[in-house]
């Protein structure tokens, strides 16, 4: 089974620990397959928290979903060497345009939530976002959502 991560560019650190929780709970439960939308904040985040548990979950995979071909310049300085380490530790990339357009983010974010059973998000509850399109569309889908958001308290709308 898959799960996708979605969530804002700024997040609380103190929420990774919370989310390498989740993720270890969703693995227990035959989620192997994980996807991150590489977008700065949250999603590199997540992305290098499944890196992490890799050492321990030895069936754990991750997919890199990148927007448009060249995404990595849109990126600060310090996140292009992540996104780089990240990608090269993937298991798989998924590169969704050549070019980069407005569409190309918005099919990101379409991938993430046809492409996966459940999302762990980062959402505060905004609306007009690209988080916010992702859990209403996931939402709308019927996928298992897991909110880590929350002051500190996990909130599962589904599943």
């Amino acid at each position: 089974m898959k799960v996708a991560f979605t969530g804002h560019r700024t997040y609380s650190t103190s929420e990774i620990e919370r989310l390498e929780t989740v993720i270890e709970q969703l693995y227990s439960e035959g989620y192997t397959h994980f996807i991150s939308g590489m977008a700065e904040g949250f999603d590199l985040a997540a992305a290098e928290c499944v890196i992490r548990l890799k050492a321990d979950l030895k069936a754990i995979k991750l997919e890199c979903a990148i927007p448009f071909e060249g995404h990595i310049q849109s990126l600060s300085a310090s996140d292009r060497e992540r996104y780089k380490a990240i990608c090269s530790a993937a298991d798989k990339v998924t590169t969704l345009a050549s070019e980069r357009q407005l569409k190309a983010y918005f099919d990101r974010n379409d991938y993430l939530c046809d492409n996966a059973d459940a999302i762990v998000c980062y959402y505060s509850g905004k609306r007009r976002s690209g988080t916010g399109y992702t859990v209403n569309r996931a939402i709308k889908r019927g996928l298992r959502i897991i909110n880590i958001y929350a002051d500190g308290v996990q909130i599962q709308f589904f599943g």
